[in-house]
């Protein structure tokens, strides 16, 4: 590719048009990759959800389907610990924080409400 006439300079020029074309690849990649995520974020955040907090649900439904006997070599599947929940409850938790922040505030706005009524509108005795 490199040829050994090819000057200094003319290699710098060549390798620098190489990289900017890998790039725009990756960044085309990137852009794809982003776009699907964005397009199907509900369904791969339930998939994920589902997948972690019923793991042996996939397993059992492949090997139902697929009438081979069961071989001897293949690995057990992978139980989740702690670790894996809590960084599932991590991931989740800026969504419950969106969901809840409206409901929060509600409620705090028509607790100070009755409370500014009872304070003006109190019985004298």
């Amino acid at each position: 590719m490199n040829n050994p006439q090819q000057t200094p300079l003319e290699k710098l020029i060549s390798d620098r048009r190489r990289i900017q074309q890998e790039c725009t690849i990756q960044e085309q990649k990137l852009n794809a990759d982003f776009s699907y995520i964005q397009e199907n974020a509900g369904t791969l955040l339930l998939s994920g959800v589902s997948a972690l907090l019923f793991p042996n649900t996939k397993a059992k439904s492949k090997g139902t389907e697929s009438k081979q006997p069961a071989q001897t070599s293949e690995a057990p599947p992978m139980s989740l610990g702690f670790a894996d929940y809590l960084s599932v409850a991590q991931g989740l938790l800026p969504v419950a924080w969106d969901v809840a922040r409206p409901l929060l505030t509600a409620w705090g706005i028509q607790k100070v409400q009755t409370w500014i009524i009872k304070k003006l509108f109190k019985k004298k005795k």
